[in-house]
């Protein structure tokens, strides 16, 4: 029996050229946020839900079952705009880019998506869903910074979301790596 436990998480893949774009804003900041550790740009993403640890049993039941919910999803389009953090400015952890375009629907799809985890009987985040591009976490989650948020950033590249990805993160001491365990497409898309 394979005991062996992956960690995954469900989320929204970026383009490239979406990608590129935020990274040329992001390389314009990070001088100012020297508290902070910049994620690779290869590791963004739109977290719909973190699983955590899966046994290969629970991952499959994902991979096989999770389509049966999504059939009616339509894809939608997205792009990139303003910086945030989290938890507040006076103790920020997190920095982000903030989603625009089609939000309804992409709020939407994250209800659709904890309606079905929770029939295959996983724990559902309490806490409102605010979709979001994780760009650089706090080095000391301690340490106080002055943050500048009122820099402009608004894409131009619009992503048509055709797709969710079910990732393997794999922690490192050069950082976590994430590996495409399984691609769902939303209707009328084939991927």
């Amino acid at each position: 029996m394979d005991h062996q436990l992956i960690r995954c998480f469900l989320a929204v893949e970026l383009s490239e050229s979406l990608k590129q774009e935020a990274q040329i804003f992001v390389e314009g900041i990070k001088t100012e946020y020297p508290v902070f550790r910049f994620i690779p740009s290869q590791n963004w993403h739109l977290t719909l839900h973190f699983f955590g640890d899966l046994s290969s049993a629970q991952a499959e039941e994902i991979q096989l079952r999770l389509p049966d919910f999504l059939g009616k999803t339509q894809p939608f389009s997205i792009s990139l705009e303003h910086m945030g953090v989290f938890p507040d400015e006076r103790k920020p952890r997190i920095l982000w880019l903030g989603v625009s375009g089609d939000t309804s629907k992409l709020l939407a799809l994250k209800k659709q998506v904890d309606q079905a985890l929770k029939k295959l009987r996983f724990e559902i985040e309490k806490r409102p869903f605010h979709p979001h591009l994780t760009i650089a976490r706090s080095k000391n989650q301690f340490s106080k910074t002055a943050l500048n948020l009122t820099r402009e950033f608004k894409t131009k590249t619009i992503d048509s979301i055709r797709h969710l990805t079910l990732f393997q993160s794999s922690l490192s001491p050069q950082g976590a790596v994430y590996t495409v365990l399984k691609t769902f497409p939303l209707s009328g898309c084939d991927r």
